[in-house]
């Protein structure tokens, strides 16, 4: 296969794991922010997502308000997603560099939906601020924010929380997320 179909069928592969990775993310923060369950966004991810979840709370049980089979299922599809696009670029991976790209590519998707779920929540808050959606991603948002209005109060009625939160999240991809993927893909196609 050509060097552009490659990096194509790479790209798709990556965008599928990573869309389903996201759906199992939202249904994470959902279940931990007592979301409701009856709300159509929360039905929509449910309904995408128990046929993999169900099966596994039968084994592995919530800990703390954390859906841990769902967290669980996350690692397992994300290190899915890593053997399959080293094995078609690279051939056969480092079981060790897998791990360790499973937990840093884990954290980059996870700060990147926060951050998400930020930008979305703050367009709903110019367009339609009394949106059912608004009101669950307030709910998923406020924990960060919640800390961050006690130091930086609204400014002349402009809440710029959200934008300082996604400064943070975004920082820590960089810092933190990006040099953990490197390494494990150093790691994993042995370079």
């Amino acid at each position: 296969m050509s060097g552009t179909g490659l990096n194509a069928l790479l790209f798709l592969v990556s965008c599928i794991f990573d869309f389903y990775i996201l759906i199992l993310f939202v249904r994470l923060i959902l279940a931990f922010v007592h979301a409701d369950y009856y709300h159509p966004l929360t039905q929509f991810v449910v309904k995408c997502t128990s046929f993999l979840v169900t099966p596994l709370r039968k084994f592995i049980p919530d800990v703390r308000g954390v859906e841990t089979a769902t967290l669980v299922l996350i690692l397992l599809i994300v290190l899915l997603k890593w053997i399959m696009l080293i094995l078609m670029s690279y051939g056969i991976p480092n079981l060790l560099g897998l791990f360790i790209l499973m937990i840093g590519d884990t954290l980059k998707l996870m700060l990147e939906i926060l951050s998400l779920a930020f930008i979305f929540q703050a367009i709903l808050s110019w367009v339609q601020p009394a949106s059912p959606v608004y009101q669950v991603l307030n709910k998923c948002t406020s924990p960060m924010t919640s800390p961050l209005h006690k130091v930086i109060p609204p400014i002349s009625g402009i809440d710029i929380t959200p934008l300082i939160a996604i400064i943070v999240l975004q920082l820590l991809v960089i810092i933190l997320a990006s040099p953990i993927i490197a390494y494990g893909l150093a790691v994993a196609i042995g370079s």
